[in-house]
């Protein structure tokens, strides 16, 4: 029997490119693309990966920028998504970019989502919400000191990554990737997650691990 369908929205408004490429690991643990892969000698994994359905989120259903002056097509407005998702993904947009769309999904959307990853200044865009207060979090090594200064209710920490809870932040892209990397290891099928995700993607999370050297 397959597992239930996950339901993913991915916060890339106006974000770094990079910071959302974690996504990559994620989709490739799905039955869509096993679907796509299974003939190429991979053990049968259909037990194992689950579908998923993924909402890519925006203010407007209009293209959105990214970096790097790049334009993406969002499939769900920040009005009309889901709260209740499996996982919400969200990369690093400038501090100057508050759409109040987005604000009021976070806090609307934070105690029913199931697990959320940031990476960069997503923890920032999220800190913003008010709903990190009291939490441990990080963000990008750089802006540690201007979010300690932004929301000093939060326990920002110098680690790659750190989890409170079902929140999971990061630091750079690297280390997002990381991150979803080891997310994926200690919540799917171990197996699964090699043979479709980190080895083809060359994706080590142990390489440097959850915290800098």
């Amino acid at each position: 029997m397959a597992p239930p369908t996950l339901r993913i929205g991915v916060m890339l408004e106006s974000v770094q490119l990079s910071d959302i490429m974690g996504i990559d690991i994620l989709g490739n643990l799905s039955a869509q693309y096993y679907d796509q892969v299974k003939s190429f000698g991979f053990p049968d994994f259909s037990s194992l990966a689950p579908k998923m359905e993924w909402y890519f989120l925006s203010t407007t259903l209009d293209p959105a920028m990214l970096t790097p002056d790049m334009k993406f097509l969002p499939n769900m407005t920040y009005d009309d998504a889901p709260r209740d998702l499996d996982y919400l993904i969200i990369g690093g947009p400038l501090i100057s970019h508050r759409p109040a769309a987005a604000d009021k999904f976070m806090k609307e959307a934070f105690p029913k989502v199931k697990v959320i990853l940031t990476t960069c200044i997503g923890s920032i865009w999220l800190a913003s919400s008010g709903v990190l207060d009291g939490m441990k979090a990080t963000t990008n090594r750089g802006f540690l000191g201007m979010a300690k200064q932004m929301y000093p209710g939060i326990e920002w920490l110098d680690q790659r990554w750190v989890v409170d809870g079902k929140v999971w932040t990061a630091g750079g892209a690297q280390a997002g990737i990381d991150m979803i990397g080891d997310y994926a290891l200690k919540h799917f099928d171990e197996t699964l997650v090699r043979a479709l995700a980190l080895e083809p993607l060359d994706v080590d999370p142990t390489a440097r691990g959850q915290f800098y050297s």
